[in-house]
């Protein structure tokens, strides 16, 4: 799964984090994209990225998992 989240709303940062090893490995061949957080013992990959709207956000998450978002209960952007 992956996740897509605004660190403040209004502003442009936003978190992407994942357990998937094909997106882990897309996004960090991708410009803008910066690894930031992973666990050692399992797969998961945390990465800052900068999107001057949620929209743009979620289309190119979108083009890199191949899967349309849902939202969660906490506001934030499902992958599956």
């Amino acid at each position: 799964m992956t996740y897509l989240w605004q660190e403040e709303r209004g502003k442009k940062f936003y978190k992407v984090q994942t357990d998937d090893r094909l997106v882990a490995k897309k996004m960090k061949r991708r410009n803008g994209f910066h690894l930031c957080g992973f666990a050692t013992n399992d797969k998961l990959w945390i990465f800052n990225c900068q999107f001057r709207r949620p929209d743009i956000a979620k289309k190119t998450l979108k083009s890199i998992t191949g899967k349309n978002a849902k939202i969660d209960s906490e506001g934030m952007f499902v992958y599956e």
